[in-house]
This record gives structure tokens, C-alpha cells and sequence, in this order.
């Protein structure tokens, strides 16, 4: 119709942020955003907002403030750093950089969703390697290898901490992943939305001198608690961030954007954000007593809880009690027995509300 992208015709997106309940509920515990909302710290003084009439600037400033984040681990310049409209937007020009009609695409089932609907458009043949649910949906490095084996030039996405699970996949399984990659002409994404919840060491920034066919996204969104600004960034050899820039939406920070990420990067926010989601989430598994919780990380708010009747729709048990929370159902390998939820500032109320869902399972 019209040369319109025969892939889009039909498809159904699965990105649950088009798939939101709405009803009205007490706690919303749905988005990955930070639980406690932005660092207090922050302002924006007056004349800042005189310069949204401009199109901003260098990104110079902000990619060394960038740098200077991570230096403790890792010597990164300005050449390994190009900004993006959100970590989602990082992963669309990495996409578009890379994939084309029939391109063999490599990941883990579940992840990110709205990453999986890009493949469609491209009409990729996308084979995701499950977690299995015999063992609580832990990544399992030996299958993945075992499947990466099996190609050559493909293309890899893996988010780190997984979506919807929050569960860390240790760098030194990282590197095997991108070592093997490499010996096949196979390029990684690692997706590190949810970064900021996991210790710079296991980065896979780290791994960027090493290989020049991995990138690395990051974001504000999370950790950081400034989804609003919608700025992300990738990290990689430099030579793929030239080629990522000739793909990538120009003028992809705004002023306002830069100001805040200045102050972030300088503040202890994420510090903080790590202790309190560490008791929060302890708080959680602990308390789950018939509802379950997939392999998972303390220090990252979101968890994947699940029951083993998969006839239970268990978002919309949640809602009864008035949380709101992401239906897995759009997950591939998944369904709505099973829900993404992020941790909320009110654990009383939030474990208040699951303890009475545990009661209508039964």
C-alpha cells in the first residue's frame, strides 16, 4: 500500500507502554522509572530556558562529564560517545546501522519489547533463546554459546540488567558472549537501560578497548530518575560511533537535557537510589509467599513475579487490589500468568496489595 513498509501492515506491538491498564488504582508500580523520583537536589535556574530557542551546542561538555563517570574503570574520550533521544533511541540507530530484511538477530527471551518490534519492521529472523522457567528464568550462558555458535555475522541484543526479570548477567559472561561474536563477524548490543542499578565494574563499558564490535547504551532515564529529559547515550570504538552518527538523529540533547545530566552525573543520587532499592527489594521476595519471583538482582527495582497457572491473567489479579503493573503477555516467551513490577517508595502499601492478590489465587 502505497510503498508503505510491508512488515508495519499487520504487525502488533508488543511494547507495553501502548498496552498500559488504566483503572484507578492505588500504587503504580508499571514503568521502570526511578522509585523515588528525581534527585532532590536538583534545579533549573531561570535563564536556561532562554536557550531552548537555540539548537544547542557542542556535545563536548557532556561527553567528557561522561567519561569522567566512568574513569575510575574504564579511559573513554569523547570519540567513544554519541547521545540519543533515550536508551531506546540508542538502540534504533543501532539497529538501523545494522539490520536489514532476513538479518539472522540473537537474544534472550524475555527482553525489552519494544526492541523486539523494531526487529519486525525490519523483517529480521529473530531467534531468542529462552530462560527457562525450570530454572526460575536464569540466563544461561552455555545454551546462548551454544545457539551463537550455530551463526556467523549476526546481530546480537542483549539488555543488561535483563527486562523484565532484573536479573545482572556477569561481565565475565558478557565478554565470552562478545569474544565469541567477534570470531564470527557478529556485532553486540548490550543494553544497559538499567545499568545505574548494577556496579560500574560490570559494565560492559569495560569490554570497549577490547572490542570494536560492541556497543554499550546507557541512559538518564533510570537510575538517575530523569526519564522527562529522554537523553541516552552509546558507548563504543570509535570507529562504530562514527558510523552510528551517520544514522543517529542530529541534535539528539537539548539544552535543558544537558544542564540536568551536568548535575546528575556530579550528585549522588544513584548512590542512594542502590540502598534504598536493595531493602525495598529484600522487603519484596521475602514477603511473596504464593506469587513468584524470577531470578532477580537486590539492587534493581523491577522484578518479574509469576504464577504457575498460566490460565491466571495476573495483572489483572494485581489490579483488584490496586497495583498497576506491566502484563507480561507481550513478552516473548511469556504470558499473562506473569507481570513486570517496579519497586514503589510505599513498600507497606505495595506488599499490603500483594498479599491480598496472594489471597484471590486461592
Amino acid at each position: 500500500m502505497y510503498g508503505i513498509n510491508k512488515y508495519i501492515l499487520d504487525q502488533v506491538r508488543n511494547d507495553y507502554s501502548e498496552h498500559l491498564s488504566d483503572f484507578p488504582y492505588k500504587i503504580d508500580c508499571s514503568m521502570g522509572s526511578n522509585p523515588y523520583g528525581a534527585w532532590p537536589g536538583l534545579d533549573l535556574p531561570k535563564d536556561l530556558f532562554n536557550e531552548i530557542a537555540h539548537y544547542p551546542e557542542s556535545d563536548s561538555k557532556l561527553k567528557q562529564a561522561i567519561a569522567g563517570y566512568y574513569s575510575k574503570d574504564v579511559t573513554l574520550t569523547e570519540d567513544n560517545i554519541t547521545l540519543t533521544c533515550g536508551s531506546i533511541g540508542a538502540v534504533l540507530a543501532l539497529n538501523r546501522m545494522t539490520l536489514r530484511e532476513g538479518k539472522i538477530v540473537l537474544g534472550i527471551a524475555p527482553q525489552f519489547s519494544a526492541v523486539v518490534d523494531d526487529f519486525v519492521t525490519y523483517g529480521c529472523d529473530y531467534r531468542p533463546v529462552y530462560l527457562k522457567k525450570e530454572e526460575n528464568y536464569k540466563f544461561n550462558l552455555g545454551g546462548f554459546l551454544t545457539e551463537l555458535r550455530k551463526y556467523h555475522t549476526t546481530y546480537i541484543y542483549i539488555d543488561n540488567p535483563n527486562n523484565p526479570t532484573g536479573q545482572i548477567i556477569p561481565i565475565e559472561e558478557i565478554e565470552e558472549i562478545v569474544r565469541e561474536a567477534q570470531e564470527r563477524n557478529s556485532f553486540v548490543v548490550i543494553d544497559e537501560a538499567y545499568g545505574d542499578y548494577m556496579d560500574n565494574g560490570n559494565s560492559a563499558i569495560n569490554l570497549v578497548e577490547k572490542y570494536d564490535n560492541l556497543a554499550v547504551v546507557r541512559t538518564f532515564s533510570k537510575g538517575f530518575g530523569a526519564a522527562g529529559i529522554r537523553l541516552g547515550y552509546i558507548i563504543a570504538e570509535k570507529n562504530i560511533i562514527s558510523l552510528v552518527n551517520k544514522v543517529n538523529i542530529p541534535f539528539s540533547k537539548s539544552s535543558i537535557a544537558e544542564y540536568i545530566a551536568l548535575r546528575l552525573l556530579s550528585s549522588n543520587w544513584i548512590e542512594e537510589t542502590k540502598k534504598r532499592v536493595y531493602e525495598s527489594k529484600k522487603t519484596l521476595l521475602k514477603g511473596l509467599n504464593k506469587i513468584k519471583a524470577a531470578h532477580t538482582a537486590y539492587t534493581v527495582p523491577i522484578s518479574m513475579l509469576y504464577c504457575d497457572n498460566e490460565e491466571i491473567d495476573l495483572s489483572k489479579v494485581l489490579e483488584k487490589t490496586g497495583i498497576r503493573a506491566i502484563t507480561c503477555a507481550g513478552y516473548e516467551g511469556l504470558g499473562q500468568n506473569s507481570v513486570r513490577l517496579n519497586i514503589h517508595e510505599n513498600m507497606e502499601i505495595l506488599m499490603e496489595c500483594l498479599h491480598n492478590a496472594e489471597k484471590l489465587l486461592d
